[in-house]
């Protein structure tokens, strides 16, 4: 099959089928792996992506064509025409280099880019777009850009969600016209990093991952909760990595103005191989205080590394991925003291640990690896298309 590909992606794992150093996209890790993974399984494969280059940047190696569009800089940009530059320049690549079909992933510019192809477009939400809008707060362009899922998803010729519960919404509020399958994002297993068997300790180290200094990832919980956590635990660290937990960003400054800094290393955006190595290595556990999740990989990954998580029970689809607890601890994320009487039993309870780990290695390799979510992804573009 030759499958369309458009959407966030980092070019990173194809760099090497390339044979050269591709542009840097509007990125996400995963679906550069979901892409690969096709690849892998005898597909041909035609990335239509979003970057900083001037020009259209095409490169074909064997079965992988790669298209890079040039992206503005701006976000006053998109809120101007809602990305009508962006969308244009991915239809004339989709039309001048068809394939089978188009998968779309989130349901906003590429979604639509992909409705007006000409090519069956099957669109996958990563995200219910109308509740984030709603945890983001008063943001204008968040709101405008969500509200492009309105128009996408009742234009797709197929819609699926990567839980439950991100289908559920797709349905019940966004109103969309087909049945929504559920498609999870997958785990690459191969390769990854594993921790080492959970052990008593003095000085446990927990960790966060969190894109984005806001309301909706809800980072000054952890750090409030990591401030009760060190009352019983004070010789625990916290790790802090992702966009906004810079040394010397939004994070890290209202952590020393909250008097809560102490025994926190903020490490900020890190490569995806640093930062599963590094957790692998360090983590405890990982705190994963986020208000929203659809099928959040950094739990997933967490799992699949070996490394006890715990999430929000009403986080969106974070107790569908826990296992409804089976395999992590579930909490009220809007209660600091509820998160840290939870980080202190993982602390102290060895066997708790243990227990977590193997149950959450398990639930990955038996609902979200990557190859059996790409073959289901082939299989639903044959039979819906």
């Amino acid at each position: 099959m030759h499958i369309g590909f458009t959407g966030p992606i980092s070019l990173a794992p194809l760099a090497g089928r390339l044979g050269c150093p591709p542009p840097a996209t509007y990125a996400v890790p995963y679906t550069g792996l979901l892409v690969g993974t096709w690849l892998d399984q005898g597909h041909r494969v035609t990335v239509y992506a979003l970057g900083e280059v001037e020009r259209p940047w095409v490169r074909t190696a064997g079965p992988l064509t790669v298209v890079v569009v040039p992206m503005r800089a701006h976000a006053r940009h998109y809120l101007r025409d809602f990305f009508r530059v962006e969308r244009e320049a991915l239809v004339r690549e989709m039309r001048a280099r068809p394939a089978d079909v188009v998968s779309a992933h989130w349901t906003y510019e590429f979604a639509l880019a992909a409705a007006r192809s000409g090519r069956p477009a099957f669109v996958t939400a990563h995200d219910a777009p109308l509740r984030c809008a709603w945890e983001e707060g008063l943001s204008p362009y968040r709101w405008l850009r969500n509200s492009l899922a309105l128009p996408a998803v009742h234009r797709a010729t197929a819609l699926s969600g990567v839980s439950p519960y991100t289908a559920r919404h797709l349905t019940t509020v966004l109103r969309a016209p087909v049945p929504v399958q559920v498609i999870p994002n997958g785990v690459r297993l191969a390769g990854m990093p594993s921790a080492p068997p959970p052990a008593a300790t003095a000085a446990p180290v927990f960790a966060t991952v969190l894109n984005g200094w806001g309301p909706l990832k809800n980072g000054r919980a952890a750090l409030r909760a990591f401030g009760l956590a060190r009352r019983s635990l004070p010789a625990a660290r916290l790790l802090m990595f992702g966009d906004g937990f810079r040394p010397d960003g939004a994070a890290a400054a209202w952590a020393a103005a909250h008097g809560l800094a102490q025994g926190v290393e903020f490490a900020g955006p890190t490569g995806h191989r640093e930062l599963l190595e590094r957790l692998a290595a360090e983590a405890t556990a990982l705190v994963h205080p986020s208000r929203l999740e659809a099928c959040p990989m950094i739990l997933l990954e967490a799992m699949a590394v070996g490394v006890p998580v715990l999430g929000g029970r009403r986080s969106g689809a974070v107790p569908w991925v826990l296992a409804e607890g089976g395999a992590g601890v579930l909490v009220d994320v809007e209660s600091p003291r509820e998160i840290a009487d939870a980080m202190v039993g993982l602390g102290r309870d060895t066997a708790l640990r243990a227990r977590l780990a193997a149950a959450g290695r398990d639930r990955v390799r038996g609902h979200f690896d990557l190859d059996a979510v790409a073959d289901t992804y082939t299989r639903w573009f044959r039979t819906a298309a």
